[in-house]
């Protein structure tokens, strides 16, 4: 759905544990920011993903969605849809979205896409790895 209007710029987009929001000031404090998840097994579920949002120069409301896919096999692992409102053009928007119990089939690259509109604003990939079993101490020296 293409509205004519230029989509907005994007000025972040983290991947994190958690996002807390001061309630009073509004300023957000990103916890855990990764690039990797490492699992013993697949599929594996993932029990919390945030994921932090900026934009600037909006013109009004857009048809937002954020949808995480396998980056080889397209299959989509998540898709949350709402919208976004931007109260002027020169307005920084954040949004956090709080992704519980995703399943992530296979190894491999993921991509996180924010569209508006369904025009791609941003995109961050990270990697969904099988972890190594921990080594034990090395044997004592006799």
């Amino acid at each position: 759905m293409t509205t004519g209007k230029p989509a907005p710029i994007g000025l972040a987009i983290v991947i994190c544990d958690q996002i807390i929001e001061d309630k009073f000031t509004h300023k957000k404090s990103l916890i855990g920011i990764f690039n990797q998840i490492a699992t013993s097994q697949f599929p594996c579920r993932h029990p919390q993903i945030s994921v932090f949002v900026a934009l600037t120069e909006g013109r009004g409301t857009y048809a937002a969605r954020l949808k995480i896919t396998h980056d080889d096999s397209g299959d989509v692992v998540g898709e949350v849809n709402g919208h976004i409102q931007f109260p002027d053009i020169h307005a920084a928007v954040e949004i956090n979205f709080n992704l519980v119990g995703l399943v992530f089939p296979q190894p491999g690259l993921y991509s996180i896409e924010f569209y508006c509109d369904d025009m791609l604003v941003l995109e961050r990939r990270f990697h969904v790895l099988l972890a190594q079993p921990p080594q034990g101490p090395p044997p004592a020296e006799l």
